[in-house]
């Protein structure tokens, strides 16, 4: 399925993530991959890292109603940048996605940033990020979400 995604220009991976349900079944853990032409997924990690999250691994659902980012450092994963969870007009097309919010309160770029999630089965999410400033809002950075067992 990822080297399907991975074919894919941007505007077709916009396109198939508009075909797709809002998530439903978010709980637990879910690893990040990076997905659409080669120089996106290439520069999707150093550009995480530069704005804050280097080592980022992906997000775990505590409830319906919130998430973590999870962080590899070495062996272990720890939990930072919460999240709250819920399902809302994509900014994308305006039909329903689980959105992930920071906060106003969270540091920078983060209070600014929104994931959205699409289902693509029960085991994977096709996600969009979008950064709410000038410019931006409307260009949504894909990345897959896997749920872990």
């Amino acid at each position: 399925m990822n080297d399907t995604l991975n074919q894919l220009s941007l505007g077709q991976l916009l396109s198939r993530y508009r075909q797709l349900p809002a998530a439903k079944t978010l709980t637990g853990r879910w690893r990040a991959e990076f997905v659409g032409p080669w120089w996106l997924r290439l520069s999707a990690g150093p550009s995480i890292a530069l704005s804050g999250m280097p080592g980022w691994y992906g997000k775990r659902f505590l409830e319906p109603s919130s998430a973590v980012n999870l962080q590899r450092r070495g062996d272990q994963l720890s939990e930072l940048l919460p999240m709250s969870c819920s399902e809302q007009p994509s900014w994308l097309d305006g039909q329903p996605c689980a959105a992930l919010a920071y906060g106003a309160a969270t540091r920078r770029p983060w209070r600014w940033v929104r994931d959205e999630l699409r289902q693509l089965d029960e085991q994977r999410c096709l996600c969009l990020t979008f950064v709410d400033l000038p410019g931006l809002r409307k260009l949504g950075f894909p990345f897959l979400l896997v749920r872990e067992a």
